[in-house]
């Protein structure tokens, strides 16, 4: 099986007033093809773990390796095209852009990267039908519901056809949606 992340030895260590040891010698492999979940209390680490894989953040001590590359050690501008073509990101509140349309946040990452038109298209028309939102690519976020915003938040992510696909509880918005439909004053 192909190795597609491989964490060894990470450790994180936040200094301050109060130093604070969010990590400690993680170990941690994922193959192709596999979906892994990482549970645990708040506080223990999760979100510290995602940062440190998705380059947001930089490790106190350890490798983290994509595809055999470790993006930790990218120039500025090399590791921003690694992140547009290698991963792709589901975060918990959506981080979509009011001015654009649905379709202009879906293809943002394809617009970076420079890619053929005809090309951007066609991987829109894919991921849209694949995903229920064609009806939906020429409206703003702010005209469409949380599901959807969620629906075009996965697109956005899975359109380069990364690597990896990182989410940082996914569903904790449509958990907030829903909580909000049940509430009744």
């Amino acid at each position: 099986m192909t190795e597609i992340l491989k964490v060894t030895g990470l450790s994180k260590v936040y200094s301050g007033k109060v130093t604070t040891r969010a990590l400690t010698d993680i170990q941690l492999t994922i193959h192709k093809g596999e979906f892994v979940g990482v549970m645990g209390p708040s506080g223990s680490g999760k979100t510290t773990l995602l940062n440190m894989v998705s380059t947001i953040d930089t490790p106190s001590s350890g490798d983290v390796l994509i595809n055999g590359h470790n993006p930790h050690l990218l120039k500025k501008k090399d590791l921003a095209a690694f992140r547009r073509r290698e991963l792709g990101f589901v975060f918990q509140d959506f981080n979509l852009l009011d001015t654009l349309t649905v379709a202009e946040n879906i293809v943002l990452p394809l617009t970076l990267d420079r890619q053929k038109l005809s090309d951007i298209e066609q991987k829109l028309a894919q991921v849209a039908e694949r995903l229920g939102i064609t009806d939906i690519l020429n409206k703003r976020t702010y005209e469409i519901s949380g599901g959807q915003r969620q629906r075009a938040a996965i697109a956005r992510a899975i359109i380069p056809g990364p690597s990896l696909l990182l989410a940082d509880e996914p569903t904790g918005a449509l958990i907030r949606i829903l909580h909000a439909s049940l509430w009744k004053p």
